[in-house]
Protein backbone atom coordinates (compact mmCIF):
# COMPACT_ATOMS: atom_id res chain seq x y z
CA UNK A 1 0.00 0.00 0.00
CA UNK A 2 2.02 2.67 -1.36
CA UNK A 3 1.39 6.00 -0.18
CA UNK A 4 -1.39 4.96 2.73
CA UNK A 5 -1.03 7.13 5.53
CA UNK A 6 -0.13 3.85 7.69
CA UNK A 7 1.75 0.77 6.39
CA UNK A 8 -0.91 -1.94 5.93
CA UNK A 9 -3.70 0.34 6.70
CA UNK A 10 -6.79 -1.64 5.64
CA UNK A 11 -8.61 1.96 5.12
CA UNK A 12 -5.62 2.20 2.86
CA UNK A 13 -7.36 4.94 0.45
CA UNK A 14 -6.26 7.79 2.98
CA UNK A 15 -3.63 9.01 1.46
CA UNK A 16 -0.16 11.22 2.39
CA UNK A 17 -0.75 14.98 1.08
CA UNK A 18 1.41 15.19 -2.11
CA UNK A 19 1.80 19.08 -1.07
CA UNK A 20 1.43 21.45 1.96
CA UNK A 21 -1.75 22.75 2.19
CA UNK A 22 -0.11 25.40 4.15
CA UNK A 23 -0.32 29.46 2.69
CA UNK A 24 2.96 30.55 2.01
CA UNK A 25 5.08 32.98 4.37
CA UNK A 26 4.28 36.17 1.87
CA UNK A 27 0.28 35.37 2.10
CA UNK A 28 0.32 34.99 5.77
CA UNK A 29 2.08 38.42 5.79
CA UNK A 30 -0.98 39.73 3.62
CA UNK A 31 -2.91 38.48 6.07
CA UNK A 32 -1.72 39.62 9.46
CA UNK A 33 -1.71 43.40 7.81
CA UNK A 34 -5.24 43.40 8.18
CA UNK A 35 -5.94 41.79 11.46
CA UNK A 36 -8.82 42.52 13.54
CA UNK A 37 -6.72 42.99 16.59
CA UNK A 38 -8.22 44.55 19.66
CA UNK A 39 -11.56 44.98 17.01
CA UNK A 40 -13.77 43.53 19.05
CA UNK A 41 -14.07 40.94 22.45
CA UNK A 42 -14.58 37.92 19.79
CA UNK A 43 -11.52 38.89 17.96
CA UNK A 44 -8.91 36.22 17.11
CA UNK A 45 -5.93 38.89 17.78
CA UNK A 46 -5.53 40.97 21.35
CA UNK A 47 -2.77 42.79 22.57
CA UNK A 48 -2.40 43.07 26.43
CA UNK A 49 -3.58 45.61 28.08
CA UNK A 50 -6.94 47.06 30.35
CA UNK A 51 -8.84 47.77 27.63
CA UNK A 52 -12.35 46.69 27.19
CA UNK A 53 -11.00 44.52 23.78
CA UNK A 54 -7.46 43.73 25.55
CA UNK A 55 -5.98 40.80 26.67
CA UNK A 56 -4.83 40.59 30.38
CA UNK A 57 -1.76 40.34 31.18
CA UNK A 58 -0.73 37.62 33.40
CA UNK A 59 0.70 39.79 36.34
CA UNK A 60 -1.89 42.02 36.62
CA UNK A 61 -3.58 42.89 40.37
CA UNK A 62 -6.58 44.04 40.01
CA UNK A 63 -5.87 46.96 41.89
CA UNK A 64 -6.89 50.06 39.84
CA UNK A 65 -3.16 50.49 38.51
CA UNK A 66 -2.54 48.17 35.90
CA UNK A 67 -5.88 46.56 35.59
CA UNK A 68 -9.57 46.99 36.58
CA UNK A 69 -10.36 47.22 40.35
CA UNK A 70 -12.42 44.56 41.58
CA UNK A 71 -16.34 45.41 42.18
CA UNK A 72 -15.75 49.11 40.35
CA UNK A 73 -18.69 50.38 39.17
CA UNK A 74 -20.69 48.77 41.65
CA UNK A 75 -22.03 49.71 44.20
CA UNK A 76 -22.85 48.01 47.78
CA UNK A 77 -25.64 50.37 50.10
CA UNK A 78 -25.70 49.80 53.86
CA UNK A 79 -28.38 51.30 55.30
CA UNK A 80 -28.51 52.37 58.85
CA UNK A 81 -31.73 50.24 59.73
CA UNK A 82 -29.98 47.47 58.98
CA UNK A 83 -27.77 45.74 61.55
CA UNK A 84 -24.01 45.11 62.12
CA UNK A 85 -23.87 42.03 61.67
CA UNK A 86 -26.54 41.95 58.30
CA UNK A 87 -24.04 44.73 57.00
CA UNK A 88 -21.20 41.92 57.32
CA UNK A 89 -23.53 39.55 55.45
CA UNK A 90 -24.30 41.79 52.90
CA UNK A 91 -20.59 42.34 52.75
CA UNK A 92 -19.72 38.45 52.54
CA UNK A 93 -22.41 38.55 49.92
CA UNK A 94 -20.88 41.06 47.52
CA UNK A 95 -17.91 39.28 47.71
CA UNK A 96 -19.12 36.06 46.51
CA UNK A 97 -19.94 37.42 43.01
CA UNK A 98 -16.17 38.04 43.01
CA UNK A 99 -14.46 35.60 44.81
CA UNK A 100 -14.87 31.52 44.80
CA UNK A 101 -14.93 30.76 48.65
CA UNK A 102 -14.23 26.97 49.68
CA UNK A 103 -15.62 26.50 53.48
CA UNK A 104 -13.26 24.32 55.79
CA UNK A 105 -14.38 22.74 58.65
Amino acid sequence: MAGAVVDGDPFGPIRKEKTSTAPDPRTVGQFHERADTDASTGAIHHTLGIGHNQASPGDHAHDGAGSALIGRGRKLQLHTAVSDAQKILNIIDMLHRFVDFTEVP
